[in-house]
């Protein structure tokens, strides 16, 4: 490896050429592991308020909307417009919107293998060993399990867009730093300033990045004056500058993080120390970068979600042992900076980089999350891939080492593979999420939810109560546990009903009323039973509130009505079909009770002949003549508008209808009434 001083004498102006094959490799390989995830839905997990309940996206709208909202409790228009476009061209898709994840992550794993190669070349790699470098570090970096959440969870492409935004600012600010000529300087600065601002804007993620370029300024670009080896400062070596010329140089970058993190912290709903105290946020803040590396070296048993502790708490252990290992390491680092520069820098940024999400200000409802590691981890993969190179460029390990970093890749992408699958749909995402943790409730809930929504009730039910039973005050768990079991109160209900079981029918109405107020099916039928059952001062109350509710069955207003005129309010009971009437025209039985009250009341406020006689006369034509009971109506309209001869026909024609038709007591009725139409009207005839 050439000396430091050699490679700062020789500046790099890019990563070269030759990259075609491996880039297509990458592609391939990355395209493989993913490839899954095209065959997934969208989960209960964010999916259904960002995309399918989202009336913005796809609209003329959309572009406003996008600069002004703060929505999910992020501000990322970038990320709105791209789906806003997605949804334009392909409508909700499930696999336009996987897609777009998965092309967005193809190209990261390109600019990581373009930025890996630059900075071995700057780092003054020979050419084999840049090239295993970058391209065993974007391997590492695409087909890692970790990186799925962030590529198969739809709503989680704001990482996917922001990172590719990071590295197009890096490459942009490594070929500004490397340019000859003050144009192409120029170009190259604007481009970075104005890729990380787009960064920012798709999500601020990269808050540390100007702090990420001061450190890629002593190492590998060794900009600054003590790094520049005197004897090559006569015009081959970088330019050098002071500390004030580089951080007035970052000052655009520092301005447009602490722009967007004002505003994405404003976005954010942040709990409380109350909620989340200061000790439990030390604690996560203290051991999340150990955390993260664990599951890098060790991505076994990956969850979807790891909760917040339902009370969190400061655990002194791990708070000790996390702030002793972060000094330890830092110590180790600084001392040793000169002999391993790379491995300084990457630690530098990989804590920058991860300082945003190590839980000192947490939002949602997790403590970690694998996304949390998509920019973090291409330094990871980079220092992995360097050691890789390392390993292959030894002369005595050479075939051992590339043999392991392919064994290595092979089973990164089968882990991603099958870690892709757990994405595939709500119910196995949160099946897998509690599988490995039986104590998070979130995941039993989700799930439940997902059961139900699937018609699997029995396993809903079995969720939800094990919810209640982590966490006994889970209002939504209990809500749509009882909504359930509401549910199943009233089928048995309706089953026991048309059995003839009026009274256990009765007892199931009841009990789903109890298990769910709201639930008007279940406060109508049981208003129609009991009026079946005699009970009609009770029925009233069912009958009415389910009436108010707007329920579309002409058999409520129908029952209503029945119950009110038995109970002397006539009155009502006519306001009650007359507005049923308005609103079922179709239905007959409606039409006929109101003729047959307007026609027959004791009330004379009630008493209509006109509107009962016109009622009567279409009810006879729609049903032609063959309904006894509806030409006994007709009959008593006739007689209430003083056509008594008219009246009297009718009424003898109704009985010998009622007659031919085996009904011989409706008959004997229906001929009384026709004997007294036959009489001189001494009082109102019914």
């Amino acid at each position: 490896m050439k000396s430091a001083a050699a490679a700062a004498a020789r500046p790099t102006r890019g990563p070269g050429g030759g990259h075609a094959l491996a880039i297509v490799g990458i592609l391939v390989i990355t395209l493989t592991a993913f490839l899954p995830i095209l065959r997934n839905d969208f989960v209960n997990w964010d999916d259904p308020d960002v995309f399918q309940r989202n009336a913005h996206l796809g609209t003329h709208g959309a572009v406003s909307w996008a600069f002004t909202t703060s929505d999910m409790g992020h501000y990322q228009p970038l990320s709105w417009l791209a789906w806003s476009a997605v949804k334009a061209l392909f409508g909700l898709s499930p696999r336009a919107f996987h897609a777009l994840s998965l092309t967005g992550h193809l190209l990261n794993s390109v600019l990581v293998y373009l930025a890996g190669s630059w900075l071995a070349a700057l780092a003054g790699l020979d050419l084999r060993s840049r090239r295993v470098t970058a391209f065993t570090a974007s391997l590492i970096f695409a087909v890692h399990p970790l990186r799925v959440e962030a590529v198969a969870w739809a709503s989680s492409f704001p990482y996917v867009l922001s990172l590719a935004a990071v590295l197009l600012a890096l490459l942009a600010y490594l070929a500004y730093a490397t340019a000859g000529s003050p144009s192409r300087r120029r170009w190259g600065l604007g481009l970075s300033i104005c890729s990380y601002t787009a960064s920012l804007l798709a999500r601020a993620n990269a808050i540390g990045f100007p702090l990420l370029l001061a450190a890629v300024d002593v190492y590998p670009l060794r900009r600054h004056a003590a790094f520049v080896d005197a004897r090559h400062r006569g015009g081959a070596a970088p330019r050098a500058l002071g500390v004030g010329a580089l951080l007035l140089e970052k000052l655009p970058f520092l301005l447009a993080a602490v722009a967007l993190a004002s505003v994405e912290s404003r976005s954010r709903e942040l709990p409380t120390l109350r909620e989340v105290g200061a000790g439990w946020r030390l604690t996560s803040a203290a051991i999340a970068p150990f955390l993260y590396l664990w599951r890098t070296f060790w991505p076994v048993g990956l969850t979807p979600l790891d909760p917040l502790p339902i009370e969190p708490q400061l655990e002194w252990t791990p708070l000790a042992l996390g702030c002793a290992g972060l000094a330890a390491v830092t110590i180790a680092i600084v001392r040793a900076r000169r002999k391993w520069p790379a491995v300084a820098l990457a630690w530098v940024t990989y804590v920058l980089l991860l300082a945003p999400v190590v839980g000192l200000t947490p939002t949602g409802q997790q403590a970690t999350a694998d996304r949390y590691t998509y920019l973090p981890g291409v330094v990871v993969s980079l220092l992995a891939g360097a050691g890789i190179a390392s390993l292959v460029a030894s002369r005595g390990v050479r075939r051992e080492a590339a043999l392991a970093a392919l064994g290595l890749v092979i089973m990164l992408g089968a882990a991603t593979w099958r870690q892709s699958g757990w994405w595939h749909d709500s119910i196995t995402l949160w099946t897998r999420a509690a599988d490995l943790d039986e104590r998070n409730d979130i995941a039993t809930y989700n799930l439940a939810t997902a059961l139900a929504g699937a018609g699997r009730e029995d396993e809903a039910i079995a969720r939800y109560e094990q919810t209640l039973r982590l966490v006994a005050d889970h209002q939504a768990a209990r809500f749509n546990l009882n909504l359930i079991l509401a549910k199943r109160a009233e089928r048995e209900g309706h089953r026991l009903a048309d059995a003839g079981r009026f009274d256990e029918a009765l007892d199931q109405y009841g009990r789903a009323l109890t298990l769910d107020s709201s639930r008007i099916a279940s406060r109508a039928a049981r208003g129609l039973v009991l009026v079946r059952r005699s009970r009609l001062a009770e029925a009233v109350d069912d009958l009415r509130v389910a009436l108010e509710s707007n329920v579309d069955d002409p058999a409520v207003p129908n029952a209503l009505a029945y119950a009110l005129m038995e109970t002397g309010r006539s009155n009502q009971a006519a306001a009650v079909l007359r507005q049923a009437v308005t609103r079922h025209p179709e239905d007959v039985d409606l039409a006929h009770n109101l003729a047959r009250l307007l026609a027959t009341s004791d009330d004379p406020a009630v008493r209509d002949g006109r509107t009962a006689l016109r009622l009567a006369l279409e009810v006879r034509d729609r049903t032609r003549g063959r309904d006894p009971r509806v030409l006994d109506t007709l009959a008593a309209a006739y007689a209430e508008t003083g056509q008594r001869d008219l009246a009297r026909a009718t009424a003898e024609e109704a009985s010998a209808l009622a007659a031919r038709t085996g009904d011989p007591e409706m008959a004997r009725e229906i001929a009384g009434h026709a004997r007294r139409y036959s009489r001189p009207p001494d009082g109102r005839s019914r």
